[in-house]
């Protein structure tokens, strides 16, 4: 069930659970191999340069993040452009750690 707050308005924590469970619902489809391809690819040449930090969890964090895209943008399947968006917000969220 949908909570609104007090002013009428879903709270932001509201419609952030909310997306999530859609998220987990939609019935999401491999990638094309040619695209499969291209994460195997840009996931190897990056841990043979970050052998200490790219680790497993990096790939997981990196198909769950172009997942969430593709679906915020009502595709069932990851594209070229996904797997970008998602491999540019990784490279934001590092350089923000290393900046802490």
């Amino acid at each position: 069930a949908v909570v609104s707050t007090q002013s009428g308005h879903y709270g932001r924590g509201t419609r952030i659970r909310n997306y999530l469970t859609v998220a987990r619902a939609t019935n999401f489809k491999q990638p094309p191999p040619e695209l499969q391809d291209i994460i195997e690819r840009d996931f190897v040449k990056e841990r043979k340069e970050h052998p200490d930090t790219v680790t497993a969890d990096t790939l997981h964090r990196l198909l769950v993040t172009a997942r969430l895209i593709a679906i915020s943008n009502g595709r069932d399947t990851l594209s070229d452009d996904d797997w970008s968006s998602a491999k540019r917000l990784e490279r934001d969220r590092v350089s923000r750690v290393n900046q802490a």
